[in-house]
């Protein structure tokens, strides 16, 4: 079991840049605007050769309003009754305030071990301000600097201390590649499609703040689960918008977050509106997820509010009309609301994944690539003779094949479009895009 560490205070006191600084990447937002981060953000990091986990909060909000920020205030709730050691941050910039009394007074009655830690220490002058902190009748403070990596290390050997007082909580040991054998499992699509819908009806619990506002999930949020005796993460995006659409800055950090998520996942899932239908964006957004050589699902959610008489065979070849490059991908009906195909969407994802994987034996190939070569022959093009003479699949992830030709440079691009759907009526490839590169033979 990897103990949990929770990072909990005001806005805009640099949980983020903290979160951020101890996972060694740029995974959750940080912008300087109040309730940047609004669901929890869960991350893995590597300590004196053990493993923990580590979550990132929205503000805390002493006196929350109706709405979003309600919502938040659920969110760490529930986060702390999962932790086992809880950071309580504080700005050296701010001082020490009333609500950063009242937050604590809050956290000593969980009987958990609280480090309050005075964050933007990024001086020896701002260092002599850290007395009126001790008012919190705490026995040591931490005074960090998230920004610049200042007493990262000394805060992490006190919280690593107190958690190996517990046997049970230790830290797991490190593995070479925790996700190796995990498919990463994204969703993507417009705003207020109800991706984090279909995310939550796969946990079987509201991990996410799960909104009506276009827009609630901001940062791409993790969770693992267990199926059909495979590992799977989940990944939980902001919604894509067009560019002309991005008015803030925090917007445009999310789309990134979401396009980040793509090169992460195995398999991304494209999830439509279908009561909305399908917009030109999708096919955008698609186009994104495949020339990134990640596997394809397309999933039109929302079927419960999609007219009786409309088909599923109807949407197939609307997107075979409207998104032609992805024609061979699935397309899986869902409905986060009546749980509707969910586990089927799973299904279907892991078997794109396979498909992904897929290798196909170079004996097998050129059989089939040679009948696929004598049914339409290329000849000539532009007055020169142009032949393919063999094939062979490089690598996998996504499938990708070298084929030697006297003129690669030749080779018109429908004579390509001719070869990967041939191959696809071979060996199909679900879901997955097919790589040509084209060599000359020596």
């Amino acid at each position: 079991m990897k103990p949990l560490i929770s990072i909990i205070g005001r806005p805009n006191v640099g949980k983020s840049t903290l979160f951020n600084r101890i996972l060694g990447y740029r995974k959750a937002i940080t912008e300087d605007t109040p309730g940047v981060t609004r669901d929890r953000n869960y991350g893995e990091f590597e300590f004196n050769g053990n493993v923990y986990k580590l979550v990132d909060t929205g503000g805390f909000e002493s006196t929350p309003d109706e709405g979003i920020i309600c919502k938040i205030r659920e969110q760490i709730e529930a986060t702390l009754k999962e932790s086992h050691a809880i950071i309580l941050l504080l700005d050296i910039k701010d001082g020490l305030i009333p609500e950063d009394t009242t937050i604590y007074e809050n956290l000593r009655r969980l009987n958990k071990p609280v480090f309050c830690v005075v964050n933007k220490v990024d001086s020896a002058k701002r260092g002599l301000s850290l007395g009126e902190f001790y008012e919190l009748g705490v026995e040591k403070l931490y005074p960090i600097s998230a920004l610049h990596g200042i007493g990262i290390d000394e805060l992490l050997e006190g919280i690593v201390a107190e958690i190996n007082k517990n046997t049970v909580l230790k830290g797991t040991e490190k593995s070479e590649d925790r996700e190796a054998d995990r498919i990463k499992i994204a969703f993507i699509g417009r705003p207020n499609t109800g991706k984090s819908s279909i995310v939550n009806k796969i946990l079987g619990s509201e991990r996410m703040i799960v909104s009506e506002i276009p827009g609630t999930t901001r940062d791409a949020i993790d969770t693992e689960i267990e199926f059909m005796d495979k590992k799977i993460i989940l990944i939980d995006t902001a919604g894509l918008r067009k560019k002309s659409k991005i008015i803030e800055k925090i917007e445009a950090y999310s789309v990134a977050s979401a396009i980040k998520s793509i090169e992460r996942a195995d398999v991304v899932n494209l999830v439509i509106d279908a009561k909305e239908g399908i917009g030109h964006q999708d096919g955008s957004i698609a186009h994104t997820i495949v020339s990134r050589g990640k596997g394809l699902c397309i999933v039109l959610n929302k079927w419960d509010l999609v007219e009786k008489n409309i088909t599923v065979e109807r949407y197939r070849e609307m997107v075979k009309t409207k998104i032609p490059h992805v024609s061979y991908c699935p397309v899986v009906i869902t409905s986060a609301k009546t749980g509707l195909n969910i586990e089927g969407l799973i299904e279907t994802d892991m078997r794109v994944f396979e498909e992904l994987k897929k290798r196909i034996p170079t004996s097998e190939l050129n059989r089939c690539f040679n009948e696929i070569t004598n049914q339409v022959n290329l000849t000539y093009v532009k007055g020169k003779p142009v032949k393919i003479f063999y094939i062979h699949q490089q690598k996998v992830m996504p499938p990708t094949f070298i084929l030697f030709s006297n003129h690669p440079d030749l080779i018109p691009e429908n004579y390509k479009r001719y070869l990967e759907n041939a191959l696809r009526r071979e060996f199909e490839f679900l879901g997955a895009p097919i790589r040509f590169i084209f060599r000359k033979k020596r």
